[in-house]
C-alpha cells in the first residue's frame, strides 16, 4: 500500500505542472477568438455541422501544445476580416499576405503557399485566349475583401456591370458550377475539386486563363496580441514542420513541391518564417 500511495503521489506531481502551465498561460493571456471562412480542403463545415478541414485540424493541434483554448468559428470573409481588423484577441486564418494588410495584422506563418489563376470554363474559351483580350460581356466572380479584386479590376471588370463580389468564398464556386459565372480564380487545390464536380455533373472541365501569383496564407492576430504570443505561436508552427505533423495532414491535398518548402523554410538555421513582428 505505501509503494502504491508513493506512486501516486509521484504521477499527481508529474501531472501538476503541466497543469499550472496550462493554468498560468490561460491567465496571462486572454482566449483567442479564432476565425476562418469556407475554403475547402482546408476550413468547411462537415455533415454534422462542425468546422473541419486539414488547416483546422492544424490549428488545433498548435493550439494543444501552447495550451491555448479558443474555438473556431467559420463565418464569411468580409466580417471575419473586419472583427480581425477591428476586435481585440482574434485570429484569422487563412490569410494572404499584402502590402495593403501588412500593418493591419501581426502574422504567423506562412500555412500555406499556393497558386492562384484566373479559370473558366473550357468549353467557352478559344486555346490561345488570354486576360488582356478577354470579352467584356464575361462575368467574372470573386469574392469581398479578397486580395485578387484589383487584378480583376484591372482587366477590365467593373462591380457594377460584368463583376460580382460576394459575401462568401464559397458562393463564387456555386455560381461557377451552375455556370452563371464565367470567370473565377481559384487556388490549384481548389481548381482541382472545382473540375471534379463540373466533370461530375457531365460539364466540360476548366480552362485555365492566366496564372496570377504564388501566395502566401497566415494567421493574421488581431494587433493588441502581445509579440510574445506571437512567437511562441511561429515556432509551434515551425516545429510542426520539423516534425511531420503538417505533411501528415497536407499531403493527401497539397502538391508535394509546396509541402517540402515549407519544411525547407522551418529547417533552416534563421527561419524565413519569422518576417512578422514590426
Amino acid at each position: 500500500m505505501a509503494y502504491i500511495r508513493t506512486l501516486l503521489l509521484i504521477m499527481a506531481a508529474s501531472i501538476l505542472p503541466a497543469t499550472t502551465a496550462a493554468q498560468s498561460r490561460q491567465e496571462q493571456f486572454p482566449p483567442l477568438r479564432l476565425l476562418t471562412e469556407h475554403s475547402p480542403p482546408g476550413m468547411y463545415l462537415d455533415e454534422q455541422g462542425k468546422v473541419a478541414g486539414v488547416t483546422v485540424d492544424l490549428i488545433r493541434i498548435l493550439q494543444r501544445r501552447l495550451n491555448e483554448v479558443g474555438e473556431i468559428e467559420l463565418l464569411p470573409w468580409a466580417r471575419a476580416f473586419e472583427l480581425a481588423r477591428s476586435q481585440a484577441n482574434i485570429a484569422l486564418f487563412e490569410t494572404a499576405r499584402s502590402k495593403d494588410r501588412e500593418n493591419l495584422f501581426k502574422w504567423v506563418g506562412p500555412l500555406k503557399l499556393i497558386q492562384t489563376a484566373l479559370y473558366g470554363h473550357s468549353s467557352r474559351f478559344a486555346p490561345d485566349v488570354k486576360s488582356a483580350k478577354l470579352n467584356p460581356r464575361l462575368i467574372a466572380c470573386d469574392y469581398v475583401n479578397s486580395q485578387n479584386i484589383s487584378f480583376l479590376k484591372s482587366t477590365g471588370f467593373d462591380d457594377t456591370r460584368n463583376l460580382i463580389l460576394t459575401s462568401k468564398h464559397g458562393e463564387c464556386f456555386n455560381l461557377f458550377t451552375a455556370g452563371k459565372v464565367d470567370l473565377i480564380i481559384l487556388n490549384d487545390a481548389a481548381a482541382a475539386k472545382v473540375e471534379a464536380n463540373l466533370l461530375a455533373a457531365g460539364n466540360s472541365g476548366l480552362f485555365r486563363v492566366n496564372t496570377l501569383q504564388e501566395t502566401e496564407l497566415y494567421l493574421a492576430f488581431s494587433r493588441d496580441v502581445s509579440d510574445d504570443r506571437i512567437a511562441a505561436w511561429q515556432q509551434a508552427l515551425e516545429q510542426s514542420y520539423r516534425d511531420g505533423t503538417m505533411r501528415q495532414l497536407y499531403q493527401s491535398v497539397y502538391s508535394e513541391a509546396a509541402i517540402t518548402r515549407l519544411e525547407a523554410m522551418a529547417a533552416t538555421d534563421q527561419p524565413k518564417l519569422q518576417r512578422l513582428i514590426n
